[in-house]
């Protein structure tokens, strides 16, 4: 019986790490929504369309930002 209660007390231990780290998790990603937020700030971002801006950024990680870079440096 000894061998079932560790068990359950690493699976207790696990349980409690796991959410330690989601709570680190939406820390960090708040952290670093508002350092992305301070860049786009920087750069004028405000003025574009929030929609529109999502999907550069999404279509640009799809390619790949170096391709991204390259292929709007090509276009202008």
């Amino acid at each position: 019986m000894a061998r079932s209660r560790n068990a359950r007390d690493a699976l207790t231990r696990l349980r409690e790490q796991r959410a330690e780290l989601n709570a680190r998790e939406a820390e960090l990603r708040q952290k670093a929504a508002q350092e992305l937020g301070a860049m786009l700030l920087e750069c004028g971002a405000e003025t574009l369309e929030a929609g529109k801006l999502k999907r550069l950024v999404k279509q640009a990680s799809a390619m790949g930002l170096d391709a991204a870079l390259e292929r709007l440096r090509t276009s202008s």
